[in-house]
């Protein structure tokens, strides 16, 4: 059998952006390889000048590492993918630091979050540094969650680009196939999601929806939702959000 997920995606500049004009700050990437699925949401840091770029690198540099991986089938248990992980999060770090260099600005102007999923058919895992949520629904029906992680305020959270990221990076392994994958940045937080878990009534009818979806349909359909005006009275910030259902033959 061949385990493959359809992934929709997609991120909406905030008001409070389109107010400053300033532009969206978060960025998503995923791939297939090897009936394995990477996903990746960042959220630029909104106190950082050129966050829009670290986001945008992160995201791209951990998917093409893992992705790329020599042993991605072997992803099995939690110390494989602690290695693996590490290394492609160091691997971001690496290219944020260079497109710093090359914009002659300060890393920390690079801040970003990132959550992210490996999936593959017999389980997966989620990995997560600061804020914004990842959750699975397995095959069983059970769940599993990722929560935010936020500092001593509210609106503190922890970025890829720290010295001391590896302290707060968060692995949530779990065994099973994933038949729902759900990323979100904070800013998507206030509508899809809740103190008991995902937001049903707003993700139960948009997943229903989008099963008869192409991707590129899907995605344009999550990103006119998330930047309808009517959402500017729930939140001014940016909003990225990566729904991925497994489809397998």
């Amino acid at each position: 059998m061949n385990h493959r997920w359809r992934v929709y995606a997609a991120s909406a500049i905030g008001k409070g952006h389109i107010d400053l004009g300033l532009p969206c700050q978060d960025a998503f990437d995923y791939a297939q390889n090897n009936n394995h699925l990477i996903a990746v949401v960042c959220d630029g840091a909104g106190s950082a000048n050129r966050s829009e770029l670290g986001a945008k690198t992160c995201a791209s540099a951990i998917t093409s590492f893992i992705s790329s991986h020599q042993d991605i089938a072997a992803l099995a248990i939690p110390a494989d993918y602690r290695a693996c992980i590490v290394e492609a999060i160091q691997s971001s770090r690496n290219a944020i630091f260079e497109a710093a260099a090359s914009e002659a600005c300060d890393v920390s102007d690079l801040s970003c979050t990132v959550v992210g999923a490996v999936l593959h058919r017999a389980g997966g895992c989620i990995f997560h540094i600061g804020d914004g949520v990842g959750s699975a629904i397995l095959e069983d029906g059970s769940s599993l969650t990722s929560h935010p992680e936020n500092g001593e305020y509210a609106n503190e959270t922890y970025f890829v680009t720290q010295d001391n990221w590896q302290d707060h990076l968060r692995l949530t392994p779990f065994s099973g196939l994933a038949k729902l994958l759900v990323l979100m940045s904070d800013g998507a937080m206030p509508f899809a999601f809740s103190k008991a878990g995902l937001f049903q009534p707003f993700i139960g009818p948009v997943v229903s929806y989008l099963k008869n979806k192409t991707e590129t349909e899907g995605g344009e359909s999550l990103h006119a939702t998330m930047a309808d005006e009517r959402t500017w009275k729930i939140t001014q910030d940016d909003k990225s959000l990566l729904i991925a259902i497994n489809v397998s033959d």
